[in-house]
């Protein structure tokens, strides 16, 4: 007879495979644990790998940039927390205005602009007052993120841990990082958001020097590494975008430059910034530096001055090779990566500042310019080269000095500047104290060249009026100069003391045709207006 054995049931622990096993919260990713931070649990996460604690009455917005490119360097971000003590005690940050929440959560696109951090408000009770807590998130980029002084950071553990050279080398490597200028941008469509003229004149200058007549416009942008084919497209990059695009403010927001002219010099701040000029120069490069040459040219004063052999020389403030040599040097060495930061140029009474974001490009700093080279954008330098704006060589810098010199002015000044954000700042000194403008000419003949000389710039401005007009009333001194009524008067009678004016007295009191007049023994040699 055929036995079948029968299987006995034993008791024994059942192994639940079907079921996912208790997380345990060392394990949630930070993303994890931004989804599921709450009043409940703020106080029970100590800081480690994922998370950085800061009291809300310590916040430094320059050491929390270094923070926003530590996680942002860090596989899987992290988050910091404002309100929450290194204890973990929960305070909050009910102490902070409305204006420091506003720079907490928006100073990342000044101090650390690739940094991408996200914000929750987080309500809590304090000793049974309501609070709140300001959780940030910020995720991993991929690439190397730096803050406004061009440092990195990455998380080791619990600790924040400044990148060498050589490890921000190591990470764009293993990261296959490009270059910002060699990155696709999908957001401009060739051809039709591009400017035909420039592509056009930049393909036919190439295929001339070149010596490449059959090759097609889209070949050449390719070739010159401003454009890529993916598949049976074309897809521009940032430095094709910066080149020839008909709108690049359009993404790229800080793609033009502000230029300026004060007074005095210092610019002010609040109520005494009161530019006397203020505008924008907008579009590609090509055109920036087209419409730059003509209306900076504007901007720049004649000037007279004496030259070594003791003759009248009128010339521009500044050689021009000099300003626009260092407003080309801005636009192509500049860091695109401060999206929102622009290009400012700045006219004084004794310089004239052009600012860039980014600073030097190693090996170059402000002690070796004129000897080492280096470019942040050299495929954007390459293109420019081609429109005759760049040689792609140390001579622009040295050209620049050579200018100057020429015009017996200081060599160029070039500096790194981190007080907004680091940035490239080059100074050209106009020596104001011993050169008048032009129109002052025939006003230093008059007052004698050594008078002229030592006279104030008030006074330059009420002698030039005096002698377009012959004569001035002190409320006319008072409006060209800006001074008060009785300070005006003080200067007309300064001049009369050094026989430069002539009062003449009034008919009867409070006569409004009181004025000084050119004196009667220097007016033999003047010229009818």
């Amino acid at each position: 007879m055929l036995i079948t054995p029968m299987l006995r049931m034993i008791d024994q622990p059942t192994l639940p495979f079907w079921e996912t096993p208790p997380e345990h919260r060392a394990t949630w990713t930070s993303r994890d644990l931004w989804l599921r931070l709450s009043e409940h649990n703020l106080a029970e996460f100590s800081e480690d790998d994922r998370i950085e604690r800061k009291s809300a009455s310590k916040v430094d917005r320059r050491r929390y940039a270094e923070y926003l490119s530590m996680w942002a360097n860090t596989v899987e971000g992290g988050i910091m927390l404002f309100g929450v003590e290194n204890n973990g005690a929960v305070t909050g940050c009910a102490s902070l205005s409305q204006p420091e929440l506003n720079a907490l959560k928006s100073c990342h696109t000044q101090l650390c602009p690739e940094a991408s951090p996200e914000f929750r408000t987080i309500g809590i009770e304090v000793d049974g007052k309501p609070n709140f807590v300001v959780a940030a998130y910020i995720p991993y980029r991929g690439t190397l993120v730096e803050t406004h002084k061009a440092e990195a950071f990455i998380r080791h553990g619990d600790n924040k841990h400044r990148m060498s050279a050589e490890e921000r080398d190591d990470f764009r490597a293993t990261r296959q990082e490009r270059r910002w200028e060699q990155r696709p941008n999908e957001h401009f469509k060739f051809p039709q958001d591009f400017d035909e003229n420039v592509v056009q004149e930049f393909c036919t200058n190439f295929r001339e020097r070149e010596n490449k007549p059959d090759w097609s416009t889209e070949d050449i942008l390719v070739d010159r590494h401003l454009m890529i084919k993916d598949g049976d497209r074309y897809v521009p990059l940032n430095c094709l975008t910066l080149f020839a695009a008909k709108d690049p403010l359009s993404f790229h927001a800080g793609a033009r430059i502000r230029v300026q002219r004060f007074e005095g010099t210092e610019e002010g701040a609040g109520e005494t910034f009161s530019p006397l000029r203020d505008f924008y120069l907008e579009g590609n490069i090509p055109r920036i530096l087209r419409e730059g040459d003509t209306m900076l040219a504007n901007m720049n004063y004649n000037v007279t001055w004496l030259s070594n052999e003791g003759k009248f020389v009128t010339t521009p403030e500044y050689p021009k090779w000099a300003w626009f040599e260092a407003l080309v040097n801005a636009l192509v060495h500049r860091s695109y990566s401060f999206s929102g930061s622009e290009i400012f140029v700045k006219f004084f009474s004794d310089r004239m500042e052009v600012e860039s974001p980014g600073g030097f490009v190693p090996p170059v700093n402000a002690a070796n310019i004129y000897n080492q080279r280096a470019a942040r954008n050299p495929h954007l330098m390459e293109a420019l080269r081609y429109l005759g704006f760049t040689q792609m060589s140390r001579e622009g810098t040295r050209r620049m000095r050579q200018s100057m010199e020429d015009y017996n002015l200081p060599a160029p000044n070039f500096s790194q500047e981190a007080i907004n954000g680091v940035s490239v700042r080059v100074t050209l000194r106009n020596d104001h104290h011993t050169r008048k403008r032009a129109l002052d000419k025939d006003v230093a003949t008059y007052c004698g060249v050594d008078t002229w000389k030592q006279l104030q710039e008030y006074e330059v401005q009420i002698m030039g009026y005096a002698f377009n007009n012959r004569s001035i009333q002190v409320a006319e001194a008072s409006r060209i100069t800006g001074r008060t009524w009785n300070t005006s008067k003080k200067d007309l009678d300064r001049l009369v003391r050094k026989g430069l004016l002539a009062f003449v007295p009034p008919k009867f009191q409070r006569d409004p045709k009181a004025r000084y007049e050119l004196v009667g023994d220097r007016r033999g040699g003047l010229r009818e207006a």
